[in-house]
């Protein structure tokens, strides 16, 4: 796998992770996340009333997206981490079937996301070595389609 991909796996891993812990600390601290001063001077009246409902929802928020960020971010990169570690890659050999900004579908099922689309079409088939759980890809050989 290419150097620029592993990099973009890196900086995914740590964005997503950052974004967990920092969810995760907002949910569980003692920090007030709703004031009434963020309110307009006419609605700091309902705000000083509902205060103690409005941290709980937005720290019950913080919590959803805590583990949405774990779940879709985190926990993938870290299943795919023995494989970076390795060396080991897996290896796929199908037909393009669409093609979209950054990433790739093929006639087997597969959905990958690849850096540079740029020299393949729908239609051609492609050897691409990819990472299991989060799906990054590099297209390591291109047959062009007549």
């Amino acid at each position: 796998m290419s150097a620029d991909r592993l990099s973009l796996y890196w900086i995914y891993f740590i964005i997503m992770s950052f974004s967990a812990v920092v969810c995760a600390i907002l949910a569980f601290s003692k920090i007030k996340i709703a004031k009434r001063e963020f309110f307009y001077p006419r609605q700091q009246k309902w705000a000083k009333k509902h205060e103690e409902r409005l941290n709980l929802l937005s720290k019950r928020f913080f919590l959803i997206l805590c583990i949405v960020f774990f779940m879709f971010g985190t926990l993938p990169s870290c299943l795919d981490l023995p494989y970076v570690l390795r060396g080991n890659y897996k290896e796929v050999c199908s037909i393009v079937t669409k093609k979209s900004g950054t990433s790739i579908n093929l006639e087997d099922g597969g959905y990958y996301r690849v850096g540079n689309t740029k020299g393949c079409k729908t239609g051609d088939e492609l050897k691409v070595e990819y990472l299991p759980f989060t799906r990054y890809a590099t297209i390591t050989n291109i047959f062009h389609s007549k």
